[in-house]
């Protein structure tokens, strides 16, 4: 296993953007991300030494940001050193010095990178809840991206890349007029609870709009996940980092000219499933006013993680801890003082299917858990039943997929047809993990997934011409039916509204048509139209790929601009519009009704359409036992949804 130190900056971020479905890098001339934020600390003038970072003794000025001393200063500004400097933050931990970027349209942002917010993960406070980082005096710097959370290399997992000193986070506005209240939007990463960062999501597109944007850092994989199922490891730290965020962002983000009772959460895949978990845990109350799932619910089988205890006596065997069932401190103890490389070089080991020669397989090793016996418990039930008990905080939510979630997987599966036959051959134990049922010892997940195999392919031989069908079934049960079933239950149980779509706009570009088996990736021609996958819909959010889709062609600029305003809309006053232009009406996208079910259809045009998608597949998977209890063994079936009045 290698750990890589040494490699061009383009070449890191593209390596990482490529997840189990979707992980989207996000970089071009940015600041370094696999380098430490400058720490250092400058002195402002006039004062000596300050106790406070305060607007006195900072003394933040107002007017333009031209040099010269005989202009009036605009706030923000602040005199380091003998010198005007611009952008400088005054929050309630210390004073910030950012840089000045640009969107896609030229219009100014003022980034902030690689805040500190809490400790580093490190040595004793590893597996632990995060602790805030202190105040600091004097002007500290946030002009570079900090480490990545470790993590390997989807195109070669035999590489691995970060430190685990890797908990900062992004803060991107247009100004820092404190008499000004942007509406906030938190973006939380995807990659499966296993890769991706903050860096890899760039402020150029939402800044357009007049919004504040928060990119945030979490704990990945073993190290945001390993649980011995009780006091001593509970689970969940990369749940908790993600809390902590939430709460320096309230703490600090009117400091950025942020509207403190304006937040709106939103991710994507993973950070899809995070928003919808902040929306269940009590650890998440009231530090957000809205919440946004792109392909992501906390019903999705790969964000649960069932027997964790499995997984860390497994690490511990492979780090030569203890393991036995009464030597969980020591075991825990023992795997806290480890150097990461070693544990990092285990990574392989978890694998129970070689796939694409690649190592790369639909099953998590470490994601979220339900962890009741954690003194500080973020989810202390499991999430179906906090949603049928009405158990959630209950804010505007919008929640969606796009039309062929596993386009991008299939895309990859069908590239070199050996792949297809391994599927074939090896179905009953293949099958299962595809399918999100796992690995119980009873025959229910062979059965359930000879049921997917024959509903959607008729048993049929796998090829190229049917290849859509596999792609379905990976769809519907990785992202469709668990994002179906939890907006149902939510439009009745929920005071609030919630909005339903369905992404499949077809643009120039996607991501199917890159190859992750070369390095950097490549955009090729596929010979099969998969469809708009996962991450597709990423493409109008942020300038992905270092590049490789940008400048978006016209149309999809236009598509682009709209889509971002429905979201940014919704952040607003939590009703997403659509401003079409002078003596034309406004688009308005209507909540669910539990009696009247619609959702957004968003395509080459964006239209309003009555029920909800794929009902016949829905169903299918409704009559599946595809939720199960703690013990596995026992599957439980989906809940039967029923009228409002009756739950």
């Amino acid at each position: 296993m290698v750990q890589l130190k040494k490699i061009m900056r383009k070449e890191i971020i593209l390596a990482v953007i490529f997840l189990s479905t979707a992980h989207i890098g996000a970089c071009r001339s940015r600041p370094d991300t696999e380098r430490e934020p400058i720490l250092s600390h400058h002195e402002a003038e006039p004062q000596e030494k300050h106790s406070q970072p305060s607007a006195e003794n900072a003394e933040p000025k107002h007017g333009d940001i031209l040099t010269g001393e005989d202009r009036s200063r605009e706030e923000g500004e602040i005199k380091v050193q003998g010198k005007w400097e611009f952008p400088v933050a005054i929050t309630k931990s210390g004073m910030l010095w950012g840089t000045i970027e640009e969107t896609r349209t030229g219009g100014r942002i003022l980034a902030f990178r690689g805040i500190r917010h809490v400790r580093p993960p490190v040595g004793d406070l590893r597996f632990k809840a995060p602790v805030p980082f202190p105040r600091w005096d004097g002007i500290r710097e946030a002009k570079k991206n900090g480490h990545f959370c470790p993590q390997h290399m989807y195109y070669k997992p035999d590489v691995w890349i970060g430190e685990e000193d890797c908990l900062w986070l992004n803060v991107f506005s247009r100004d820092l007029a404190v008499n000004k209240k942007r509406p906030v939007i938190v973006w939380i990463h995807g990659g499966n609870f296993v890769r991706g960062s903050a860096a890899d999501y760039e402020p150029d597109y939402l800044l357009d709009e007049d919004i504040v944007l928060v990119t945030i850092q979490y704990r990945l994989g073993m190290f945001g996940f390993l649980s011995s199922e009780d006091q001593y490891a509970p689970g969940n730290y990369g749940m908790l980092d993600q809390v902590a965020a939430l709460q320096w962002v309230k703490t600090n983000i009117d400091a950025f000219s942020g509207d403190v009772n304006h937040i709106t959460i939103m991710g994507q895949q993973a950070g899809g499933a995070s928003v919808h978990y902040h929306m269940l845990s009590s650890l998440s109350r009231g530090l957000f006013h809205r919440a946004i799932s792109l392909s992501g619910s906390a019903l999705s089988w790969w964000a649960s993680l069932k027997r964790p205890l499995e997984r860390a006596k497994k690490l511990a065997r492979l780090l030569e801890c203890p393991y036995d069932a009464d030597k969980s401190k020591e075991m825990i103890e023992c795997i806290r003082g480890i150097e990461m490389e070693k544990m990092m070089n285990t990574h392989p080991n978890f694998y129970e299917w070689k796939h694409l020669n690649q190592n790369q397989e639909p099953v998590n090793a470490w994601s979220p858990r339900v962890d009741p016996e954690a003194a500080l418990s973020f989810m202390p039930n499991e999430p179906i039943d906090l949603m049928t008990a009405g158990n959630f905080q209950h804010v505007p939510w919008i929640a969606g997929i796009t039309d062929d979630e596993g386009a991008f997987k299939g895309s990859a599966f069908f590239s070199e047809m050996r792949n297809v036959r391994e599927f074939e051959e090896d179905f009953e134990k293949i099958g299962p993990l595809m399918f999100g049922f796992h690995d119980g010892q009873s025959e229910a997940p062979k059965m359930m997934a000879r049921k997917v195999m024959d509903y959607y392919w008729n048993g049929k031989e796998l090829t190229k011409e049917n290849a859509k069908s596999l792609v379905d079934a990976l769809s519907d049960s990785s992202y469709a039916h668990p994002v179906d079933t939890a907006s149902k239950i939510q439009s009745i149980k929920s005071q609030a509204p919630v909005y339903v779509y369905h992404f499949g706009y077809k643009g120039v570009n996607s991501l199917t048509q890159m190859d992750t088996n070369s390095h950097p990736p490549q955009v090729i021609q596929r010979d099969i139209p998969y469809g708009v996958g996962n991450g597709d819909d990423l493409i109008y959010l942020f300038p992905i790929l270092s590049g490789a889709f940008r400048p978006l062609p016209h149309d999809d600029l236009i598509f682009s601009q709209r889509f971002i305003q429905l979201f940014t809309s919704f952040a607003t006053d939590g009703k997403p519009v659509i401003k079409m232009g002078e003596g034309i009406d406004d688009f308005v996208w209507h909540p669910v009704d539990p009696n009247n079910a619609t959702h957004l259809d968003i395509g080459n045009e964006m239209r309003m359409d009555l029920g909800l998608p794929n009902h016949e597949r829905m169903n299918f998977w409704q009559s599946m036992p595809v939720y199960w209890n703690s013990d596995r063994e026992n599957y439980k079936p989906a809940p039967p949804l029923q009228d409002k009045d009756e739950l």
